[in-house]
Formats: structure tokens, C-alpha cells, sequence
């Protein structure tokens, strides 16, 4: 077990900050730039200010002193950003570690994954396309003829949260050689949120190995990994947890450490199980080294419950204004299936609209060029707009996109 270092009882006894959420917070806890309305927090984040100073202070101290970062500060960085992780998650800091995105961590555990004729890698058709390429990329070149991948699809209207778990069952009951099961605890392209504390059991009863990609959760929903009992579970920290690009994490069940493998072998590679992993040559652990910032910023403005009483309200309002101005519809799912902070919402002028990636960019261009930023998704017959709501949102913006889509820019 690693340490506790003094970093997190620093965190409790900090002052929360004193900023409204809203304006106040986008002006003078954020750097997002001034005339640009950003409805789109699920794709990349936004880093507090505070965080990006945080984050240079310690790119000062590594070019200063490149050797006794490399050598000792990195190291004892990194421990401290492991047991603050692990305490916020509630998990053993020994069985996680960082790795640049969820595409990664899944990645890192099916690569490593030892496979046998017939196996089935299962994931689901709500899938982030990495995700699925990295599923038919593994079956191309596997040296194990015979293993397959089997995209699992929901009809659209889901009624109900049994739609989904019944699904799986079915497919696990018909299916005897599911090696893993790779589940959304909130889906990317379509902002659904899929039952995994009853799909995790599910999967265990079956003898089926669980990863959930967990890019979309932490942040917006609390984790206690103890609870979930996945056999893995991987992360971002880059979206809606305030750290900079490329950092995320993977969990594991201790069970599996002896044979899940970095994809990288590097020069501390047989120095342990973080070593092994964080120490990936001369890539950039700042990312990483800041988490404890992360999480200060995090408590400093009131933690998970004053953030999920502001922005879930603001997502729900929004949903509600655009589906009222434009006579459409949010995605048909179960109240409990929608995430806190996100909403699809489907267009209007549907017949006049092509469902293919050349549209889809053509509704980016237009839309950034009115100053908004915003995701488009095409599904089924429809196009939606992925909108998300967080701290620095106010309900102007998106009137904001209500209003540019009504008078056709899009």
C-alpha cells in the first residue's frame, strides 16, 4: 500500500473557493476564450486556472531540475497523486494506475488479455468507436484463430433498465465463450447511462470478465470501485474531473495484476507494478502529478453535491428549452439511464439532413463559426446535438444555440 502523503489532509483544511458558479466561475476560474459559448464540456473538459498554474509550477521544477525530477520528484509526485486518486475513488492506491485515456486502459487489459479459440469479446453498439476498433483490431491480428468480437444492440425507445440488463443475459445464456465484457457506465456518442451495478454481477455469474469504460463518469457521478467490484474499470480525469489531456486511469482486481502488461516495456519494467506502468521513458507526467490540485479545486467548490445541484438542473432546463423551441425530442431512455450533465437532442428539419460524416462536419463548421462549441451525433434517421452542462454554464448559452439553430446557421 502506498503512503498517505500530507498533500490530502491539505486539501480538506483549504478554503473552498468563493466564486459563483455560472459567469463569475467562467471568468475567474477558467481560461475558456471570451466570445466562444462551450455547450460541449464531454469532449475535451475544461482545466481550472487553478489547476493549469499548478500544473506549471511543477513543468518549472522538472526544467529546472531535469535530473532530480526524473530520478525523485516524478516518483514522489506520483505517489501522492495515486493515494489522493485511490481516496477519492475508493480504491487500494496498489491496484490502479495512470494511463493516458480510457482508450488506453482498454487497450492495455485486452492486449494483455490471453485468448483461446472461440472466444468472444463483447462490447456494445453505443460503444466509443475506439473502442470498437480496438475490438476488431485484436481479432484481425490475433495469433488465436477463432476468437470473435459481437457488437451487442438495443432497440431505441429503451423502456426500461431491464431492456438492457436482459439483453446481456440473453446473450451470456446463448453464448458459453464471452472471455470479456466491455460496458459504458456512460456512453460517448449517445449520453446513456447503463446499469453496471447490476451488469457487473451479471457478468460474474456468468463467468464473464468485466471492463467498464468509465471515460464519462468520474465527475459526474461518484465512484467507490470497492462497491462496483469490476474486474477492471478505466477512466478519464481530462473531462469532467478538471485535469489536463491525457489523463485517466485503470483499476484492477488484484487477481488480475500478475498478467495485465503496459503496452509500452520501458527501463522500469521489472521494478513493480506502478513502475512498471507510470514509468513510460520521457512522457510527461505532469498530467498525472496534478491530480491532488484536481481534487483540491474539486472540494474547493463544494465537491460532488453542489456541482450535481447546479449543473444537473442547467442540463434539464436546457434539454427542456431546445426540444420545446425546435418541436423535437431528447433521446427516448429511461429517466434513469440519462447522465447527470448530458443530453441528446435531436434537431429539427430532419428530411433535409444526410446521415453521414461529411454532414456531420458540416454542422461543426457552421456551428463554430457561429462561436458555439458543440457535438453533433447521427443515429438512426436523426441528428442530435450532444449538449452538456458544468459549472461555468448559465442558461444564455444555450439560448445561445437555440437561437442560431432556429435561424438555419446550422
Amino acid at each position: 500500500m502506498l503512503c498517505t502523503c500530507s498533500s490530502l489532509s491539505q486539501i480538506t483544511t483549504q478554503k473552498k473557493m468563493n466564486l459563483s458558479f455560472g459567469k463569475e466561475m467562467r471568468e475567474k476560474g477558467f481560461t475558456l476564450k471570451e466570445g466562444i459559448t462551450f455547450v460541449n464540456h464531454g469532449a475535451f473538459g475544461a482545466v481550472p486556472k487553478q489547476v493549469q498554474e499548478a500544473q506549471r509550477r511543477l513543468m518549472d521544477d522538472m526544467y529546472e531540475l531535469p535530473d532530480l525530477w526524473g530520478n525523485k520528484t516524478e516518483s514522489k509526485k506520483l505517489v501522492e497523486a495515486t493515494t489522493a486518486l485511490a481516496g477519492f475513488v475508493k480504491a487500494d492506491s496498489d491496484d490502479f494506475v495512470f494511463v493516458q485515456n480510457t482508450t488506453t486502459g482498454v487497450n492495455t487489459v485486452l492486449k494483455s488479455l490471453k485468448l483461446n479459440p472461440d472466444d468472444i469479446i463483447l462490447y456494445t453498439d453505443m460503444a466509443y468507436c475506439a473502442i470498437q476498433y480496438t475490438c476488431e483490431e485484436l481479432v484481425k491480428h490475433s495469433e488465436c484463430k477463432g476468437v470473435k468480437t459481437h457488437a451487442l444492440s438495443f432497440e431505441f425507445p429503451i423502456k426500461s433498465e431491464n431492456d438492457v440488463i436482459e439483453a446481456f443475459r440473453s446473450y451470456f445464456s446463448k453464448n458459453k465463450n464471452v472471455k470479456i465484457a466491455i460496458i459504458e457506465h456512460i456512453s460517448s456518442p449517445l449520453s446513456v447511462r447503463l446499469p453496471i451495478e447490476k451488469l457487473i454481477p451479471l457478468c460474474k455469474e456468468y463467468g464473464v470478465l468485466s471492463l467498464i469504460d468509465g471515460a464519462h463518469a468520474l465527475g459526474q457521478i461518484p465512484l467507490n470501485l470497492r462497491e462496483l467490484n469490476a474486474d477492471f474499470y478505466t477512466g478519464n480525469l481530462h473531462k469532467w474531473f478538471y485535469c489536463p489531456r491525457g489523463c485517466g486511469f485503470l483499476y484492477m482486481k488484484k487477481i488480475h495484476k500478475d498478467w495485465v502488461k503496459p503496452l509500452v516495456t520501458s527501463f522500469r519494467y521489472f521494478e513493480g507494478f506502478h513502475n512498471m506502468f507510470h514509468t513510460q521513458g520521457t512522457r510527461d507526467t505532469s498530467v498525472f502529478c496534478v491530480v491532488p490540485e484536481a481534487i483540491k479545486f474539486y472540494s474547493d467548490i463544494g465537491g460532488y453535491e453542489k456541482i450535481h445541484n447546479y449543473a444537473a438542473p442547467l442540463i434539464e432546463k436546457a434539454a427542456s428549452m431546445l426540444t420545446s423551441a425546435w418541436k423535437t425530442n431528447t433521446l427516448n431512455i429511461p429517466k434513469s439511464m440519462e447522465p447527470p450533465f448530458m443530453r441528446l437532442v435531436q434537431l429539427p428539419q430532419q428530411k433535409e439532413q444526410l446521415t453521414d460524416e461529411g454532414k456531420q462536419n458540416k454542422i461543426v463548421d457552421n456551428i463554430i463559426r457561429n462561436k458555439i462549441a458543440i457535438y453533433p451525433v447521427i443515429f438512426g434517421e436523426h441528428t442530435y446535438l450532444r449538449i452538456t452542462a458544468n459549472i461555468y454554464n448559465t442558461e444564455e448559452d444555450y439560448k445561445k444555440l437555440c437561437q442560431i439553430i432556429e435561424d438555419g446557421l446550422f
